[in-house]
This record gives C-alpha cells, sequence and structure tokens, in this order.
C-alpha cells in the first residue's frame, strides 16, 4: 500500500548525523543584542556612542600654492588622458581583428 513519505524527518536525520556542531564563525558580537518583543528604546543612543567613537577625525586644510594647484591638476588630467588612451587603442584593435576576421569569412 502507499506509505507516506516525511522528507522533513529524513532531513533531519541526515543533518543530525552531517552536523559535528563546530562553529566556523561567531558573528554574535557584530551588533547590539535587543530584545524583539520588548525592545529597548536607548538602543539609538547607543549605536549614536558607537557612531562617535569610530567617526572620523577632522584633517588639516593643506595649503597649496598656485604652482602646487595646477601641478595636481596637471597629474589628474594626464592620467585620465593616459587611460582613454588605453581604452582607445584596445576598443581600436578589436575593431581591427573584427575587420579582418570578416574578410577571411
Amino acid at each position: 500500500m502507499y506509505e507516506p513519505f516525511d522528507a522533513a524527518e529524513d532531513l533531519q536525520d541526515e543533518l543530525k548525523e552531517e552536523d559535528d556542531e563546530r562553529v566556523i564563525a561567531d558573528m554574535s558580537g557584530l551588533a547590539p543584542k535587543r530584545p524583539i518583543l520588548f525592545p529597548v528604546f536607548d538602543a539609538g543612543r547607543q549605536m549614536d556612542a558607537q557612531k562617535e567613537q569610530f567617526r572620523a577625525k577632522p584633517q588639516q586644510p593643506v595649503d597649496i600654492d598656485r604652482e602646487g594647484r595646477l601641478a595636481a591638476l596637471k597629474g589628474a588630467l594626464g592620467a585620465s588622458l593616459l587611460i582613454w588612451l588605453v581604452y582607445a587603442a584596445g576598443f581600436g584593435i578589436f575593431i581591427f581583428v573584427l575587420t579582418r576576421l570578416f574578410k577571411l569569412l
């Protein structure tokens, strides 16, 4: 006769056999523990205190003269132009290979 197949019990039996109860990565300390049913309303203040602790310290302004500012601008523009040339050369090689390939076919 027909016996109903209970896959959930078989799966639980397999999991119990394979589980050796080792902890691979304990992530319990990453977030503050808060009760779900009765929430604590000072949790926001605790999070603000943690953010204040890790907030970046203000940096000192850098005093750059006109030549230094122009040198930084030239360096940034030169780097962007070199990146553009690499992309343009790669695209040109790609188009050249495609035209040679389609001439053969």
